[in-house]
């Protein structure tokens, strides 16, 4: 996969902080006295951060991979346990085993080794530099706060470098990844003190019951991959009934699908969306005509104009798919702009009359996808109509019907696969030389 110079520079810049930090604080670090007990504690403290990283889960993003896993909190606890320098040191070797088993490609292997470095050796350099070493965490009151404000510095800096790293991939801004970033990683991120806490003190009864660890791992852990399950089966399923329902109207297959590539593109040119709005918009416009479930095949399928009440009851889908997907607490949020993708700009749409900036960002950009696949779609009333057609409809109706913004959005999609198609193949280009 090749990346792009931006996403390239700020690797390397990413590099050269960490190399740079570690050789100019390293020296003032200070090394524990090398023993056969801290060998065996570094072997056990490494393959507990390798066993963890293999267990990580995804966060269920639909535009992003954030993957959430306990090897942070473990990485933490090394550097605490056996000083900055060294616990980092184990850290980036554990990580980098792990990248290499998974055969993960370079950049992202030298990101998360880099991450892990980093964010260790300066969790447990802001440990060291508060603590009283010749205490356990629990020692003081001192200690306990330097574990806290070190397990604090750790997790803003491995979840800001991934974030900062994210920005250039997806264009987003990285204190919006950041946020996005931490909000599903918060169980690893609490868990960091408590662990941070536990294995120096278990070290100091006995080696082995190092391994006591796995039991608080365990419980957050199977807590968010059932939490993410959940997720994930709610979103397919409710994909396949948008499918199902397209499938009712042979003229409408495959139409959601559509609708929501299309809103995928125009949200790349349509100005300052955040990174969570962009998912409320991307799951919203999955599924935007759930509602249809409640609308009967006499209406649905009618060749010819609608009466006045199935008129009535075409426009009640709207309504429905937001109270179906209102009752799913994951997928509240996207309810609006359900609900709402069917008003118009000058207040003329349905369900309630919204106009302007009342509508929300989604239902707005959704309208512009949903009537262009529309109208280029044969219906059982009428033929498909032309892409110029359609285009040329929507520049006349913006202001009207749409707003501005995302008419512009959408006709920069359009110029782009326009020009793209335009432009002749390599091949084509050789052969008519």
């Amino acid at each position: 996969m090749e990346h792009s110079p931006r996403v390239i520079a700020t690797v390397v810049a990413m590099v050269i902080a960490t190399v740079v930090t570690v050789a100019v604080l390293g020296p003032g670090a200070g090394l524990p006295t090398i023993s056969a007990d801290l060998v065996m504690l570094a072997v056990i403290l490494g393959a507990l951060i390798v066993c963890s990283d293999f267990f990580e889960i995804d966060a269920p993003l639909a535009s992003v991979r954030v993957t959430v896993s306990v090897s942070a909190a473990l990485c933490f606890a090394a550097a605490i346990t056996l000083g900055p320098l060294l616990g980092a040191g184990l850290a980036g070797v554990s990580v980098l085993i792990v990248e290499l088993l998974q055969r993960r490609e370079a950049i992202k292997t030298v990101v998360n080794t880099s991450t892990a470095v980093l964010a260790s050796f300066l969790g447990g350099y802001v440990y060291y530099w508060i603590a009283d070493t010749a205490l356990s965490p629990i020692g003081s009151i001192e200690n306990v706060a330097a574990t806290i404000l070190g397990a604090s510095v750790y997790t803003f800096l491995d979840t800001g470098m991934i974030a900062i790293i994210l920005s250039q991939v997806v264009g987003h801004s990285p204190i919006e990844l950041f946020r996005a970033n931490f909000r599903w990683a918060m169980f690893e991120h609490i868990s960091l003190p408590t662990l941070g806490i536990m294995i120096p003190v278990l070290y100091r009864e006995s080696i082995f019951a190092l391994i006591i660890v796995v039991i608080p791992l365990l419980g957050p852990y199977l807590a968010f991959r059932n939490y993410r399950q959940v997720h994930e089966e709610t979103r397919a399923t409710l994909a396949v009934l948008a499918d199902m329902l397209d499938r009712r109207d042979p003229y409408t297959a495959e139409h959601s699908q559509r609708v929501s590539t299309l809103v995928d593109q125009m949200l790349q040119h349509y100005p300052d969306v955040s990174f969570d709005d962009y998912e409320k918009i991307i799951t919203a416009a999955r599924v935007h005509d759930l509602g249809k479930v409640t609308t009967s095949d006499a209406t649905l399928l009618k060749p010819g104009k609608l009466e006045s009440h199935e008129l009535e009851e075409m426009k009640r889908h709207s309504a429905d798919g937001s109270d179906i997907l209102g009752h799913i607490s994951i997928f509240k949020e996207s309810a609006a702009i359900i609900r709402h993708h069917h008003e118009r700009w000058d207040g003329n749409g349905y369900p309630d009359g919204l106009a302007g900036e009342e509508i929300p960002v989604g239902s707005r950009i959704i309208a512009v996808a949903d009537t262009y696949d529309a109208m280029t779609t044969d219906r059982p009333y009428r033929a498909a109509l032309s892409h110029c057609t359609a285009i040329n409809e929507i520049q006349r109706c913006s202001g009207t019907q749409f707003e501005p913004k995302a008419v512009d959005a959408f006709l920069k999609v359009i110029e782009l696969e326009e020009a793209s198609s335009a432009v002749p193949a390599m091949s084509e280009v050789n052969a008519s030389d």
